[in-house]
Parts: structure tokens; C-alpha cells; sequence
């Protein structure tokens, strides 16, 4: 079974869990309701930069949890012992599932951020460098997303108990991937774009290498 076959497969999976339902419908409709806070408040920030972020911090969290646990769950019904006794390599298994969870978030993040954009649109009242900050945060969001992706399946290889996946992605997964935004806060000067695609590609390269190799390891 090829890679594409398998990512054909994990993506039709994730794209009807409910968790992906809830992430192609519910932020939309964040992004909507983000447009009623007081603008006061928002400081001349742009409603899609704040969606963005608030998506890809939410998405992120969702996308630990549910690779974790899916993986958890499939070591512990024996699923994979399917898969072995087919020319299949354990590396596809693993990067079908990063890229098919990956493309459905992806898909969400941008179906909100147009939402944010159109009502930015509307109300007309764009700061200077708009589509810039717009882009940053697109940027800073993906590649954040991409890291929790990879930390999701980290964990789910390494624990073997359902919950105990699900609290880690929740406390550890979406804590981690903030890295990708703290050199910002020290060196101002650092141009957010480029740092962003360097630490989400490295990290994500890293992170799925060490996945692959336990992975490989594992007896089962």
C-alpha cells in the first residue's frame, strides 16, 4: 500500500471525525462572532489576524489531541498488526496521518481567515501593513499547527493509555508550539516570517524523524 494510498485513506477518515466537522463549521462561525468585539479593545488589530490566531491555537490543541489518541488507539486494537503483514512501510503510516491531519487543518485555518478578511473588508477601517500583519500571523499559524501535528504523533507512539495521551497533548502539545513565536519577543528585529517557516519546517522534520525511528522500534 503506497503513501498516497494511505493518506487518501487517513484523510477521508479525519475529514468526517467530528472534531474536523466541528473545526471546518465552529471556527467560522468564531471568526463571525469575533467581528462584535468592541474594536476598542482590539488596539487597531486587524479581526483576521486575531482569527488566526485564536484558529491555529485552537486547531493546534484539537490536532494533538486527536492524532494522539488515534494512534493510541489503534496500537491498543492491534490495528497496525493489519498493516505489518503487508508490504507497508511504518514510515508511510506515520506521514500519512501528519499530512492528512495537517491539510484538513490547513483547510480550516484559511476558511476562517477569509471570513476575517471579508468582514475586515467591509467595515473598511484597515490599519497601515494589513495584508502584512494578515500574512504573518497565516504564516505563524501554519507552521505552529505543523509542530503540534508532529508533537500529537510523538505522543501517541510513545503512551499507551488513552487519557493519559489526551492530557499530555492538552498541557504539553499546545504549550511547545508556542516556541515557534518566543525569539520574537526577545529580538524584535527578527523578521516573523522567515523565523516562522524555518522553526515550523525544522522542528516538524526533527520531530517526525524521532517518530519514525520509535516508531520503527515498536513491537507489535
Amino acid at each position: 500500500m503506497s503513501l498516497i494510498l494511505l493518506f487518501l485513506d487517513e484523510l477521508k477518515g479525519f475529514a468526517k471525525s467530528k472534531v474536523m466537522i466541528v473545526l471546518w463549521f465552529g471556527l467560522p462561525i468564531l471568526s463571525f462572532l469575533i467581528q462584535f468585539i468592541n474594536p476598542a479593545e482590539l488596539e487597531g488589530m486587524p479581526i483576521s489576524f486575531l482569527v488566526s490566531l485564536v484558529v491555529s491555537s485552537i486547531g493546534g490543541t484539537l490536532s494533538v489531541i486527536m492524532l494522539s489518541t488515534s494512534i493510541v488507539n489503534e496500537k491498543n486494537r492491534h490495528v497496525y498488526e493489519l498493516f505489518l503483514v503487508r508490504p507497508v512501510r511504518r514510515s508511510s503510516i506515520l506521514i500519512a496521518k501528519y499530512l492528512a491531519v495537517y491539510l484538513c487543518l490547513v483547510i480550516a485555518i484559511s476558511i476562517s481567515l477569509t471570513v476575517g478578511l471579508i468582514f475586515d473588508a467591509f467595515t473598511g477601517d484597515l490599519i497601515e501593513n494589513y495584508l502584512d500583519i494578515t500574512f504573518e500571523s497565516l504564516i505563524t499559524g501554519v507552521s505552529s499547527m505543523s509542530i503540534t501535528c508532529s508533537i500529537g504523533i510523538f505522543i501517541g507512539v510513545l503512551i499507551s493509555s488513552v487519557p493519559v495521551a489526551a492530557i499530555l497533548s492538552v498541557y504539553l502539545g499546545s504549550q511547545l508550539s508556542s516556541i515557534i513565536i518566543l525569539p520574537t519577543f526577545f529580538i524584535p528585529d527578527l523578521n516573523t516570517e522567515l523565523l516562522a517557516l524555518t522553526l515550523g519546517i525544522s522542528l516538524t522534520i526533527i520531530m517526525m524523524g524521532m517518530n519514525i525511528l520509535l516508531f520503527n522500534r515498536k513491537q507489535f
